[in-house]
């Protein structure tokens, strides 16, 4: 039963998987894990920044004798520093824009590997096919020399040559079999679902259209992923030596409003009485008792002694004044500053060196590559211009009558043709990895919205 339900999955998973296009290729990048947690990274730093009022806010509580009558609350606030808010905006921005080249810089090395593996499959296939061809016309040669082997200009060390350039082929064409099954394979772990590969030709650039992109040279800018990172690098590191700088300009430590609050029933002092207070109608008539076993006075007749009782007490103070406010200054007269702001002074200093280094560095890989590709290019055309003269049809009917009844040397010409196409390719393909190079230094690869990154270019 489970092979049954699974047997029509199988059948549709054959029926709607296609061959490989650059498209789906190109487009598996934003699937990737990678882009994905750059782009959110990215994402979360281009959040606006809240306005930060305060440092520190604070609820204080004070107990004023373990008696539980007074309680002071208080509101405490840490104001900002002068300069903070400041430092802390140009952080901020410093951080989006790192954040942003980051991500560029990631989407940029995820295309990279992908144009690179494709290019790769599409020229080794071109070589697989001039292999092929090199082994047929090897195999002529060896058809040819057999047919000669009576004659007396047979050579058997031409024969034993012959024999050995199969063997040769053979093992290459077995090479390029096993690096383009290679290539699919890791083709296949960024797009699972295809049924065999198509990618076109036409979708690269031609020689004469990279070297009229490349002819003017290639400008650094700002625009650049690692230099807009470099540079993003730099600006966070010099916007935190002003907010180390900046903390030490906190002249208000805090200020606080507080309330003051006494809870009468529980509210106790120390009165020194005399006869007078005691004795009478008044509210310490209570103490009679207490006042005559401390005194010895029955009344307040000619009774000049006094006592010290603990009485209950009273908020009598005005609402008004059972607020308060707190308030702390920093003196700074003796406290200098000098050192933070040579800190800061070094800090900038060491963030602009490193950013230039950052952008020098650029530059001489940028120009190396540059300069390497269009050198490769005049190799490639030298290549070209031979294979194109050998297979030119009067080239090789000159040729086939020159060399009259022997046909070796007409199979030498195109043995000769097809290797200096064989040298092209190989030479196509050294040049699509500079030129990848080049569009990663350069940003051609991070840009979003573009189908095709190569013919792109540097635009």
């Amino acid at each position: 039963m489970r092979f049954v339900a699974f047997l029509p999955l199988a059948l549709s998973a054959a029926v709607f998987a296609g061959p490989l296009t650059w498209d789906q290729l190109i487009q598996s990048a934003e699937k990737d894990p990678r882009y994905m947690a750059a782009q959110k990274r990215a994402e979360a730093t281009s959040s606006s920044q809240g306005t930060k009022l305060w440092d520190k806010l604070e609820l204080r509580y004070q107990l004023d004798g373990f008696s539980f009558a007074k309680h002071d609350f208080e509101l405490r606030m840490t104001p900002k520093t002068f300069g903070e808010g400041s430092a802390d905006r140009a952080r901020y921005e410093a951080e989006k824009n790192y954040e942003q080249a980051r991500f560029a810089v990631e989407r940029s090395l995820l295309l990279y590997d992908r144009y690179e593996r494709g290019v790769r499959y599409v020229l080794r296939k071109k070589i697989y096919e001039i292999n092929k061809q090199l082994a047929q016309v090897n195999a002529d040669r060896v058809e040819v020399l057999h047919l000669k082997s009576g004659s007396a200009t047979f050579n058997p060390e031409d024969l034993m040559t012959a024999l050995e350039k199969s063997a040769s082929y053979k093992a290459a064409l077995l090479s390029d079999s096993t690096a383009l099954r290679d290539a699919e394979l890791k083709m296949k772990i960024w797009v699972p679902d295809f049924d065999g590969v198509d990618l076109d030709t036409a979708f690269i650039p031609t020689m004469a259209e990279l070297e009229q992109n490349l002819s003017g040279g290639v400008e650094v800018s700002e625009n650049f992923p690692q230099v807009a990172m470099a540079k993003g690098k730099r600006d966070s590191e010099v916007a935190r030596a002003k907010q180390d700088v900046s903390k030490g300009r906190d002249y208000i430590s805090h200020i606080g409003i507080g309330y003051s609050l006494q809870i009468e029933s529980l509210m106790e002092k120390y009165k020194t009485m005399d006869a007078s207070d005691v004795f009478g109608t008044g509210q310490y008539r209570d103490y009679q008792d207490d006042f005559k076993k401390e005194t010895g006075c029955e009344s307040a007749l000619n009774c000049t002694a006094t006592a010290d009782f603990l009485v209950a007490d009273q908020d009598n103070r005005k609402t008004a004044d059972k607020f308060f406010v707190n308030l702390a200054v920093r003196l700074p007269f003796f406290d200098s500053n000098k050192d933070s702001d040579l800190r800061q002074q070094v800090a900038t200093l060491d963030a602009e060196s490193d950013y230039l280094d950052d952008v020098r560095e650029v530059n001489q890989k940028v120009a190396r590559l540059t300069e390497e590709i269009l050198a490769l290019i005049g190799q490639w055309k030298v290549q070209k211009d031979y294979a194109e003269q050998v297979n030119a049809s009067g080239f090789m009917e000159q040729f086939a009558r020159n060399a009259g009844s022997d046909p070796l040397l007409l199979l030498r010409a195109k043995e000769s043709a097809l290797e200096s196409d064989m040298k092209a390719v190989k030479l196509e393909y050294d040049i699509f990895l500079q030129y990848l190079a080049l569009l990663d230094y350069a940003g051609g690869l991070a840009r979003q919205g573009v189908v095709n990154h190569l013919r792109e270019g540097l635009k």
